[in-house]
């Protein structure tokens, strides 16, 4: 037993070793602009800057900001900015969707308790086809609500751990239990583990294998195959939040917002 256990620490501080002599990932800053929000939550391939101050969700472009606040929901707990004509704010605490278009004019609003089978939403992202992915906390099921036709079909066992953190696009949606494991469902309903992550802050998904994980105000480029964990050589010594979008991280503090390109290992 004792030999057992001198190997497995044996191995574990080579692993580590071995994580932190891979060459840091290099950036190149592009430019530096003063940007003061509360919250800084991404930029799109278009350059449009997306934040939140004093609950008022907001759009630069090319030094002209649109705005949008629903003074009656309270908080912005998530929004999804994936599809610009498209953007998803959820509403948490009032168990509530909006979808706004480019210009940030409300389309559409959804108040899961009102439908004729209520769902309590933890976690929601735009999927495919008028979809969104909704974890349901009565059910502790993930499943894709119709936005059309104003249905919900569950696709995964209910969750054996809590959900802590998700991610997802138009035909996955990603999530990390209490255990730090990972899994992903896809449109049909096929669950699949994808390891247990490092501990993190926050996290971005990249790809189906690469994760940028956020903690102690660094950044590192994880895998999910090879379980590497490799340093972003980033100039900032402490930050609010950060985004990556086709090869451009964008690093927002508490009075600016700096872009850099970056190129990831396959």
């Amino acid at each position: 037993m004792k030999f057992k256990f001198l190997f497995l620490l044996l191995f574990s501080c080579l692993s580590i070793m071995a994580q932190e002599t891979l060459t840091p990932i290099p950036v190149k800053q592009l430019s530096e602009n003063s940007f003061t929000a509360t919250r800084y939550l991404g930029t799109d391939a278009l350059g449009c800057e997306y934040s939140i101050t004093n609950n008022t969700f907001q759009k630069k472009q090319d030094g002209k900001t649109v705005k949008y606040k629903a003074v009656s929901l309270s908080t912005i707990y998530r929004a999804d900015l994936q599809n610009p004509l498209q953007i998803v704010l959820f509403y948490k605490k009032f168990n509530t969707v909006v979808l706004l278009d480019n210009q940030l004019n409300e389309t559409a609003r959804i108040n899961f308790s009102e439908l004729q089978q209520p769902l309590l939403a933890e976690a929601v992202g735009l999927a495919s086809q008028n979809r969104l992915w909704v974890y349901d906390t009565n059910t502790q099921q993930v499943g894709l609500y119709d936005i059309i036709n104003n249905t919900f079909k569950t696709l995964t066992p209910p969750f054996n751990q809590t959900l802590t953190d998700y991610q997802s696009n138009y035909n996955y949606f990603y999530w990390v239990d209490s255990l730090n494991n990972m899994y992903a469902v896809n449109l049909f309903g096929k669950v699949n583990t994808l390891g247990t992550l490092p501990e993190f802050e926050h996290l971005q998904l990249v790809n189906n294998k690469q994760i940028i994980l956020q903690k102690n105000n660094n950044l590192h480029l994880y895998n999910l195959e090879n379980k590497s964990l490799q340093k972003i050589d980033i100039a900032e010594k402490s930050f609010e939040n950060f985004n990556y979008s086709a090869q451009i991280l964008s690093i927002f503090t508490k009075n600016k917002i700096t872009h850099s390109k970056i190129i990831l290992p396959e």
